[in-house]
């Protein structure tokens, strides 16, 4: 079975444009992305899928020479972008990644392709329990066109597996515990604001050497040391609630 990380990544951002190419310790956040995702044991391949539109043509650039699938499609319909790029890698498994979490666990990732993989039963895994922006979601091929042809509704297009997780009835799920240290839900370490922004280069400035991906524990250590970063952590996570 070909196991497949299709990231989602676009620079037309409403609320922090270009944040994929926002700066982290010298590097744009996607490349980050990227490596953490080649870091996991369990994929075969890592595939971008972003947008069509002309607008994208710089991402599509910055992409060229980062040893990736470049697939591009539809803007909005994201899920018919993930038909496309499922269809073109030839992808059995898909791990559905984004190109707002650049500290995303390849733990994670390995611990949902290998339940996927070992119960042949399973539609869907999610690992829930964990800080905002570290976890994936991985789901069968066939899952993806059973949402394809359920899904019509242009929220249920845009957002991959919302019609799933809002109709589980036609599919097998399963909700994941996560590795104990990372079961940790206390923080936002995702890329949607820059606030959010300054909090991950916080991070990255104290903990990325320029040549390994950063540890997650030692990412929870730091915030557990810095209570000034951890602060700055829980309150994105107050004002994203609001």
């Amino acid at each position: 079975m070909k196991r497949v990380a299709i990231l989602q990544a676009r620079l037309d951002s409403s609320r922090f444009p270009g944040k994929v190419l926002a700066d982290l310790k010298g590097r744009p956040a996607l490349a980050h992305i990227i490596d953490r995702l080649k870091s996991a044991s369990e994929l075969d391949e890592v595939c971008v899928a972003i947008p069509a539109e002309h607008k994208e043509d710089r991402l599509a650039e910055f992409l060229t020479g980062m040893d990736v699938t470049l697939v591009r499609g539809h803007a909005s319909d994201v899920l018919a972008r993930y038909i496309q790029a499922a269809y073109e890698t030839k992808a059995d498994i898909i791990v559905r990644a984004t190109g707002d979490n650049p500290l995303v666990s390849p733990e994670v990732i390995d611990q949902q392709v290998g339940i996927l993989q070992a119960e042949s039963d399973l539609d869907y895994v999610i690992t829930e329990g964990m800080s905002t922006g570290i976890t994936t979601e991985t789901f069968t091929l066939k899952t993806l066109e059973k949402l394809d042809f359920l899904a019509k509704h242009p929220d249920h297009r845009e957002h991959v597996t919302l019609y799933l997780r809002r109709n589980p009835g036609p599919f097998v799920m399963r909700r994941l515990d996560p590795p104990e240290h990372l079961a940790n839900p206390n923080y936002r370490l995702t890329l949607d604001t820059v606030e959010d922004h300054q909090v991950l280069s916080a991070i990255y400035d104290r903990l990325f050497d320029g040549k390994t991906i950063i540890d997650l524990k030692d990412v929870f250590r730091l915030l557990e040391e810095d209570s000034d970063l951890a602060l700055a952590a829980r309150q994105q996570i107050s004002l994203a609630a609001g």
